[in-house]
């Protein structure tokens, strides 16, 4: 039974690190165009080049999600696995990086601020889905930092 926890714990951290990968690239590109495009610095051919990782990351994330609804099933299925994997520790892990997501997004807004004071923001909705993915994204990186430990 031990192999197996261990196997299903390998293939968990696998997942989650495509996702890390997939969500960075996402990240650093949805960004580099936002803040390119704000202060009017956005040629179409560095648009259409910023498009290609974009669109790369989000293939790497759907196939990072399916395989963490996988994982997930496979865990649910087995109560010892289950009680194994989402143990006490998994459980803190999971507080510990909600706490850094949401001081992450507490640190984008002050960024937003400050780009806002320096330069006027025209898209209000991007600064909304901006602050979205960097609570959300440092959530996963740290909870995927404190899953390795």
């Amino acid at each position: 039974m031990d192999d197996r926890i261990e196997q299903i714990d390998r293939k968990r951290r696998r997942v989650l690190r495509t996702n890390v990968v997939g969500a960075v690239m996402f990240f650093a590109s949805w960004m580099t165009r936002f803040i390119l495009r704000e202060l009017g610095a956005l040629p179409e051919w560095l648009d259409w080049v910023i498009a290609v990782p974009f669109a790369v990351s989000l293939g790497i994330l759907l196939f990072a999600f399916w395989g963490m609804m996988r994982v997930r099933k496979e865990i649910e299925a087995d109560a010892a696995v289950n009680e194994a994997l989402n143990d006490e520790r998994a459980r803190l892990n999971n507080l510990r990086a909600f706490k850094t997501g949401f001081f992450a997004m507490m640190g984008g807004l002050a960024f937003f601020a400050v780009f806002n004071f320096l330069s006027p923001i025209a898209d209000f909705f991007g600064v909304i889905i901006g602050l979205a993915m960097i609570g959300s994204w440092a959530y996963l990186l740290a909870f995927y930092r404190l899953e390795r430990d």
